[in-house]
């Protein structure tokens, strides 16, 4: 790509070449194929926190995702866009046994969508799960902290609601691995409101834990996520993405937004879009400063911590077997000092889309920390070692081992996602996605739908384009694209939202609250009579509907 800008006056400058930078550089230049529109990146590469690299395969060489790789067709925006690009999809394999390692070094197997867990630890988390599902339904994604219960659960972290809910060590066990994949921390080191908007925005947790039909781990992209990035920058132009330059002040003014890179290179435009995490913004300058409120909220979410590991195969010896590939984990025995936990949270069959077999596993918050500090043979060892646990020698019989650190990864600084620590939600509304006077902001972590995903990222581009273009020269937008909500509009809706709620607001919530006491009455009679009928057998089978990761 081109270094060379001989006119360094744009209409629109976006800092970010991963999707969602793309996305909003992309859809501008739909709508206005006359804008000059240039995209700034730090990396060396575009993609962000998607990257697709060759590994030696059963067939010599394939591609896989060491970053994002899943969606699902619940995720409408990304799925538009594949279509749109002309990238297609399979689905992920999930056939066979599954195996557990939760609240004990034991593996159990399971063929259900749930583990297989006492029966207390299943009833323990089908309340606890029930009680997120009618929380998360409740909050407004625009601004979660209109909720009458917003102040409460902000001041706690998902462990501390965790400790007061759950009874059992294997239901406990189940949401820490969940939580270490999904978002690459701790359940102490997130807000309990912010979880609650997580899970609100994938449309319930149900989606974001499964690889079944509609939800968040049920496809794959055909030759990787990354083609995503690479297909956008060449439908922008080559020479309007300039990489391995990254952005190091931004100056407002009263007219235009100036640009300044390490490299020495400087370019103006009316608007910015800034999409990156919020994390890499603090390593820009701004003059002046971003608004308080979002300076103080950009000190509320840092990244999580992630390592994803990918070993391929000549066969896929689990399949003969009969075994889905697929484990869960809160870390098993521990084996080398300086490590309380084993390494896995989660694998995963991770057959290519031409066939070449392979494994993947997610190193995820506290596990994703203390093994870093290993050397790198040492963390193979214990990895491939983990793997063992569940299908056996064959894992040390592979073609090639590779993993990704993303902590090590510049300016993006950890995967997958950004994420709200307890008391760090109070300027959400005012901060994540209202532009800065001439400064707007895309990003995953600022989308409504899907946030921390690629379809999220999508969205948040689009979003940012219109927003952009609507002040730029609305003439070129559709009316059902001019958009809906402006600054004016959105505070009017939260301003009409007090803290008592309305009348209807209390009525759902007797009506709720009266439910639930009704389920509870139901689980508790009929936790008596089974166990009447199984008392003393600690491995009855009670399957549920959800999984619980």
């Amino acid at each position: 790509m081109s270094d060379v800008m001989t006119e360094n006056n744009f209409d629109v400058i976006v800092v970010g070449a991963g999707i969602s930078g793309l996305t909003a550089a992309f859809s501008i230049k739909k709508r206005d194929p006359e804008a000059k529109v240039v995209v700034l990146e730090g990396k060396d590469r575009v993609g962000g926190r998607t990257l697709t690299v060759p590994l030696i395969s059963s067939t010599g060489t394939d591609y896989w995702d060491l970053g994002g790789q899943w969606i699902g067709r619940s995720q409408v925006h990304i799925i538009k866009l594949l279509e749109e690009l002309g990238l297609k999809t399979y689905p992920q394999f999930i056939q066979g046994t599954k195996f557990q390692q939760l609240g004990e070094t034991r593996v159990r197997s399971y063929t259900s969508e749930i583990p297989d867990l006492s029966l207390w630890a299943l009833l323990d988390l089908h309340w606890l799960l029930t009680k997120l599902d009618r929380f998360q339904s409740e909050l407004s994604v625009e601004d979660p902290c209109s909720h009458p219960r917003a102040a409460e659960w902000d001041a706690i972290s998902l462990a501390a609601y965790l400790d007061r809910t759950l009874c059992t060590k294997g239901a406990r066990a189940a949401n820490e691995a969940a939580v270490r994949c999904i978002l690459g921390c701790e359940s102490s080191q997130i807000s309990f409101l912010y979880y609650l908007l997580f899970l609100h925005m994938a449309g319930g947790i149900k989606n974001i834990v499964e690889a079944t039909d509609f939800t968040a781990q049920e496809w794959k992209i055909q030759g990787g996520a990354q083609q995503i990035s690479q297909i956008l920058a060449e439908r922008i132009g080559e020479h309007a993405v300039r990489l391995g330059d990254p952005v190091t002040v931004v100056q407002q003014s009263e007219n235009r937004v100036v640009v300044s890179t390490a490299k020495g290179w400087t370019g103006s435009a009316p608007y910015i879009i800034l999409a990156a995490p919020p994390k890499a913004l603090e390593h820009i300058a701004f003059l002046p400063r971003l608004s308080e409120e979002r300076v103080d909220f950009m000190k509320h979410m840092p990244m999580g911590n992630m390592t994803k590991v990918i070993v391929t195969y000549e066969k896929a010896f689990w399949r003969c077997k009969n075994q889905s590939g697929q484990i869960v984990s809160d870390g098993g025995e521990a084996t080398v000092a300086g490590c309380p936990l084993g390494p896995l949270s989660i694998t995963y069959d991770a057959t290519s889309y031409n066939g070449c077999p392979a494994l993947v596993g997610f190193l995820g918050g506290e596990a994703a920390v203390c093994w870093t500090t290993q050397t790198a043979k040492i963390r193979q060892k214990a990895v491939l070692d983990h793997f063992a646990v569940f299908f056996g020698p064959e894992v040390f019989t592979f073609l090639d081992y590779i993993e990704k650190n993303w902590n090590d990864e510049p300016f993006s600084w950890g995967a997958p996602v950004s994420y709200i620590t307890p008391g760090g939600s109070a300027n959400f509304a005012k901060a994540i996605r209202r532009p800065d006077g001439r400064i707007h902001f895309a990003g995953t972590e600022t989308a409504t739908s899907w946030s921390g995903y690629m379809s999220g990222a999508v969205q948040a581009g689009e979003r940012s384009a219109l927003e952009v273009l609507f002040r730029l020269k609305p003439s070129v937008l559709k009316e059902a694209e001019i958009p809906t909500v402006t600054l004016l509009s959105a505070q009017h809706r939260h301003n009409s939202i007090t803290k008592e709620g309305t009348k209807s607001d209390r009525c759902r919530f007797i009506m709720k609250t009266i439910f639930s006491i009704s389920l509870g009455l139901g689980l508790l009679t009929a936790s008596v009579y089974i166990f009447k009928h199984y008392a003393g057998n600690e491995e009855v089978s009670v399957r549920w509907v959800r999984d619980p990761l």
